[in-house]
Order: C-alpha cells, then sequence, then structure tokens
C-alpha cells in the first residue's frame, strides 16, 4: 500500500506536469503546441522500459532472494523520483505559491527553468526499475502460500484489494491535495519516502522457503565470471521474450480456442491503460482545463479494478474460469469509442 499510494503520487504528478510545461513551452515560444504528442512518447517509452526492466530482473532473482531484489528494486526506483526534483529546486523551481495567480493558462512560473524533455531519459529509467519491481511484486504471493491453485488466487485478489485501496486513495490525494498545494513538480516529494518504507517493509517479508527456481539456472556468487554469466542471461532473457511473443501469436492466431484473446485480454489491457495514460490527461487538461484532474479520472479506474479484485475474492470458489470476468471486461470497455464524440457543455 506505501508503494501504490507512492506510485500513484508520482505517476500523476509526472505525466500532468510534462502536459503543463509543453503548453508553457508551446506559449513562450508562440509556436504551435505539440503537448500529447510528446506526452504519448513520454508514457510509450516508460511503457517499453517497463519490459527492459522485467527482463533484466530475471535473472537476479535467480541469483539473490526475491524480497532483497525486491527491495533494492524500490529503493534505486526511489532515488530515481527524487532526481526531477532535484534538478527542479537546482534551476530555481519552487513549490507552488499558495497566493499564485497565473496571468495566462500556461503559466507556471514557478517551475523550474530545465528543458522539458529531460523528462522523458528520467521517466524511461525510472521505467526500468517500475517493471522490476511490478514482476516481483506478482512473485511475492506464491512465495507466502505456495503453490495451492486456489489459496494463490485468493491471496492475489487480496493483495489487489489493498492495492487498488491504495492506488484510489493515492490518485484522489494527488489530483485534489498534493498537486493544487504543491504543485505538479513537487507533489512527489512523498513518493521517495514511501518507497523508502516500502522497501524496508518487502526487505523483512517471509516465505515458505519454496525455491522458485531451478538450482542448475542459479548464477553463481562466487565465481569470477558472474557478471559475464549475467549479461548471458540478460541476452538469453531478450531471446526469449521474442520468442515468446512469436509462439505466443502462432498459438493465439492459429487456434479457434484461443482466438479471442488477443481481443478480449490484450485490446482490452490496452485499451485501459490507453485512457488512463492517454485518454485522461487530454480531456483533463483540454476539456476541464486542469491537467491534475486526470489523477480523479484514474481514481475511478482504480476503483473499479478494487470492485474487480473484491468480486475475485469473494467469488474464487464458485468461478473457477476467468473467462466470465475478462468478457465484461472488454464489454465495458467499448465505452473508450464514446469518448472521441463527447463534448462537455461549455
Amino acid at each position: 500500500m506505501l508503494y501504490k499510494f507512492g506510485l500513484e503520487a508520482f505517476n500523476g504528478a509526472i505525466v500532468s506536469l510534462a502536459t503543463n510545461r509543453y503548453d508553457q513551452d508551446a506559449f513562450n515560444t508562440r509556436t504551435p503546441p505539440r503537448t500529447f504528442e510528446k506526452v504519448g512518447l513520454l508514457v510509450g517509452l516508460n511503457q517499453a522500459c517497463q519490459c527492459i526492466g522485467s527482463i533484466l530482473i530475471a535473472p537476479l532473482i535467480k541469483r539473490w532472494p526475491t524480497r532483497t531484489v525486491l527491495a533494492i528494486s524500490v529503493f534505486v526506483f526511489a532515488i530515481f523520483t527524487a532526481i526531477l526534483m532535484i534538478i527542479d529546486a537546482s534551476t530555481g523551481g519552487r513549490i507552488k505559491p499558495s497566493n499564485f495567480q497565473p496571468t495566462h493558462e500556461s503559466d507556471f512560473s514557478y517551475y523550474g527553468r530545465y528543458n522539458t524533455n529531460l523528462i522523458i531519459p528520467i521517466y524511461c529509467v525510472s521505467g526500468i526499475a517500475y517493471g522490476m519491481v511490478e514482476l516481483i511484486r506478482r512473485i511475492i504471493p506464491r512465495d507466502i502460500v505456495g503453490d495451492d491453485g486456489e489459496k494463490l488466487q485468493r491471496m492475489d485478489a487480496f493483495v489487489h484489494i489493498f492495492y487498488e485501496i491504495a492506488g484510489v486513495s493515492g490518485a484522489f490525494t494527488t489530483g485534489l491535495g498534493l498537486i493544487p498545494r504543491l504543485g505538479n513538480n513537487y507533489a512527489f516529494i512523498i513518493t521517495p519516502i514511501l518507497f523508502t518504507a516500502s522497501a524496508v517493509v518487502w526487505f523483512f517479508i517471509s516465505s515458505l522457503g519454496i525455491t522458485t527456481t531451478d538450482p542448475d539456472d542459479q548464477l553463481p556468487i562466487n565465481d569470477g565470471k558472474s557478471k559475464t554469466n549475467y549479461f548471458k542471461s540478460v541476452i538469453n532473457g531478450f531471446v526469449l521474450f521474442g520468442q515468446s511473443v512469436y509462439f505466443g501469436g502462432k498459438i493465439i492466431l492459429t487456434n479457434r480456442k484461443f482466438i479471442w484473446l488477443w481481443s478480449a485480454y490484450s485490446l482490452t489491457l490496452y485499451a485501459h491503460r490507453y485512457i488512463e495514460n492517454g485518454i485522461a490527461p487530454q480531456v483533463a487538461r483540454r476539456y476541464l482545463g486542469n491537467s491534475a484532474w486526470s489523477q480523479i479520472i484514474v481514481g475511478g479506474s482504480n476503483f473499479g479494478e478494487l470492485l474487480g479484485a473484491l468480486f475475485v475474492f469473494i467469488f474464487t470458489s464458485l468461478i473457477k474460469s476467468p473467462i466470465l470476468w475478462l468478457r465484461i471486461d472488454a464489454l465495458l470497455l467499448f465505452i473508450v469509442w464514446y469518448i472521441p464524440f463527447y463534448y462537455p457543455p461549455a
């Protein structure tokens, strides 16, 4: 919960910060705004780096305990979330004054004077750490409850309930409290603190002593060639990732039993993320006039995920197949087709 709360503060503040800064740059240079092209690039590269992070982490969890790798990964994540605030402060940025009155809609004079594109590499590197943490976070429940399928599903749903409680509260707190009071540039000041606290908590998580990898696959610790072995494992991870995409696509697209998966799962999951990271900032900034309010939309999305986790937790023993939930998700996400035709009253 500490991690998720801090994550919502970071992601929400960064995207709205980039949105405001690109609008401000366009106003100052008197050029047509290309804000959401660059915000889309920012978010897309971050998600691509999450994939890289999930590949890089695999050799590490073969060599060290899962909880140790997780704690270190989230601590590294905390460091990178603090870097942008340090850069902002060192270039003249400050917390939003309580009596700040903008002279125009793109006036954010309390921001630091650095190149806005600098946000992109910082967000990409944090995406690598994010991908590492998200992958390991999904392994922890198995380390705690073992291989029992029903217990694992209930444990995963139970963890997700509290995860989304923190997500809902974090999104609303960021959009309605932190950003209006501190500004987008310092709204995530709580993130490094919460990430460090969650790293300490994760470090002391106990498990059932289950071996999650084959001992033959583990990297030797005392071998002088361990660095070489790690890089070989990383390269092998990229190769296996490519193979999994190829064989997964082949299975899904050539088998009637699975061909529905690409539309009912892959596309709907993409649509879900696109609404949160792509459409929400545009609606908030262009329609509502306040980029911070995108977090209200994200908070509603997290609340829906919370309800879904509650349903799974309650009906685990009655509905064992995920297909029903996937079909409901696919139907409800058709709402994305309505959004381009929505024009709020002036």
